[in-house]
This record gives C-alpha cells, sequence and structure tokens, in this order.
C-alpha cells in the first residue's frame, strides 16, 4: 500500500523526498518505484541521520505512516524522538505546515498522540481498494473511497491528496473504526476466500484452479455490475432468490458428500442471510421458510 500511494501521488505532482523501510531492499525498490531522486532510509538510519539526509527528512511536510497496524506505535515513538531531538529548528514550523498521516483502516487517528506533542497535526487516511502489489495498485485510486478523521489541518491536507488523486472522501462516527474495517474485510477480503472456497469445490467437478479462476470470475463480475444498480435484496439471484428447496437440498448433499466442510459452513450461514434478503424482495415466505428448515436440518453436520 505504502509503495503503491507514493507512487500515485508522485505521479499526481507531490514531491516524495524520503522513503523508509525496515528492510534496505525494500527502501530502495519503493524509493525506484516512486521517482528519481527519492531518498531511501532503513528503519535504523533514521535514528543517524547525517545533516543532508536530516534536512531532507525535516523539509517533508507530509509524513504518510503506512507500516502494519502492529507496528505504528514503534514507528510513531521512534518518530517522535528524532523530532523531539529537534524541538528547536521545529518551533520555528507552524503546526499546520507539518502533517503525519497513517493509513490504517482500524486504527483511529489518535495513535498518533506522540507526534501531535511535538508539533504534528495528525490524522489517518484510509483508501477503500484492494490492493494486491505495488505496480497496479497505484492506479487503483482513481474514483476510490478514502475513510479520513483527524485535526483539522491533517484532514485538509487529507482530502487535498484525495482529490488529486481523483477519489473521494468521507468520515467516520467517532469509535467506528474497526467496524468499517472489518465491514471492508468481509467486503473484499472474505470475498476472495470465500472465491477460494468455491474453487475448491469445482476442483472436485475435475477443473483445474486457473479453469476454475477463469470460468466464475465473469460471474463474480456479473454480481457486482449487479451491486451497483440495485439494492442486495434485488441484486441477489440464484436459488434462494428463487427459493428453489429441492436445488438446495441437492447443494448440501453435494458438499457433505465430498466432505467440504469449510464449503457447508459457508453454504449454511450465506444461505441464511441470502433467505433473508429473498425475504425482503418479497419471495413467498412459505417457500422460504421449507428452505430455512432445511438449513436447520443440516446444522449438525458442518
Amino acid at each position: 500500500m505504502g509503495t503503491a500511494l507514493g507512487r500515485a501521488l508522485g505521479g499526481a505532482g507531490y514531491k516524495i523526498e524520503v522513503v523508509v523501510a525496515r528492510h534496505s531492499a525494500h527502501a530502495r525498490n519503493a524509493a525506484r518505484l516512486m521517482g528519481a531522486n527519492v531518498l531511501s532510509l532503513t528503519s535504523t538510519q533514521v535514528d543517524r541521520l547525517n545533516p543532508g539526509q536530516l534536512k531532507r527528512f525535516e523539509s517533508s511536510k507530509v509524513i504518510l505512516i503506512t507500516t502494519p497496524d502492529d507496528a505504528i506505535d514503534a514507528v510513531i515513538a521512534q518518530l517522535a524522538a528524532v523530532f523531539k531531538a529537534r524541538r528547536e529548528s521545529s518551533k520555528n514550523i507552524p503546526r499546520a505546515a507539518r502533517v503525519a498521516l497513517h493509513v490504517s483502516g482500524a486504527l483511529s487517528s489518535e495513535v498518533l498522540e506522540g507526534l501531535r506533542e511535538v508539533g504534528f497535526a495528525v490524522g489517518s487516511l484510509h483508501p477503500l481498494v484492494s490492493v494486491s502489489d505495488s505496480l497496479s495498485g497505484s492506479r487503483l485510486f482513481d474514483g476510490a473511497y478514502f475513510s479520513i478523521d483527524g485535526d483539522a489541518a491533517a484532514k485538509r491536507v487529507a482530502r487535498g491528496m484525495v482529490r488529486v488523486l481523483g477519489g473521494k472522501s468521507f468520515t467516520l462516527g467517532a469509535g467506528t473504526k474497526a467496524l468499517y474495517h472489518a465491514a471492508a474485510v468481509t467486503a473484499s477480503g472474505h470475498v476472495v476466500a470465500l472465491f477460494d472456497i468455491a474453487l475448491e469445490m469445482l476442483g472436485r467437478c475435475g477443473l483445474t484452479q486457473p479453469n476454475a479462476q477463469k470460468i466464475l470470475l465473469p460471474l463474480l463480475e456479473s454480481t457486482v455490475t449487479n451491486l451497483a444498480s440495485k439494492s442486495p435484496p434485488r441484486a441477489l439471484t440464484g436459488t434462494f432468490a428463487r427459493a428453489d428447496l429441492s436445488t438446495a437440498r441437492q447443494h448440501l448433499a453435494a458438499i457433505k458428500s465430498e466432505k467440504l466442510t469449510d464449503a457447508l459452513s459457508a453454504y449454511r450461514l450465506l444461505g441464511k442471510r441470502s433467505i433473508q434478503l429473498a425475504r425482503a424482495a418479497g419471495v413467498s415466505r412459505a417457500d422460504l421458510e421449507a428452505i430455512e428448515a432445511l438449513m436447520q436440518e443440516t446444522a449438525g453436520d458442518s
């Protein structure tokens, strides 16, 4: 995410001064992808910057922290110590001119309190996109939504970044960041896990994984297309949308015969939710109750 975001911001006109990573090879590769003359440093080098490095490090008006969540506290402590040691030179820089943003989806801006104490306006900027590699990922921000929070000055900077990237920003209710991120994981990461279960099922039908993936992708894309213009109850198609009891019974029997435990659990759990959606769409209550009873009968089989 860090390299993809830095690459996109660099392409949008932001000057990337310094890239810091835990390993030197990662830092050099990220710097190379972000453009010419980007200084690459390891996290250990930050504690012993030479005058030239220190000048570039301190001249950066925005620091983006794109580490895993578990590493943020250590990074904040390290950065706060560096800027605290330079407090005298920092005093001459208006607070609004120096901003720190993290890109965690689950954490609020309050985790950056250590940097606020040394003169930063702090905030969070989370791109609601699925980035699996830095090259293709850098092209995904155009049209994406970003959640932001934090100090007013930090939010202004974050909104400016989002606009330049071609995205749209929104804010969340206080204390809801973790639930928001769980929703994002459910809509994206868990869909990948569910897709993998479907690939396993098609594998038992004799298809190779590449062929199974090729076959299922257009189906998934058509579902996304439906959701782009319809509510979930109206976008639901297939067995549960038709309250097709005999087909659901065949599905369950086939999954159980192959001893696909994860598939059976997922089918039952999501089938329960699909029944709710079908009911909201106006499907016959009696027919849906029959499928619901079938699901309850198989509850002990997963």
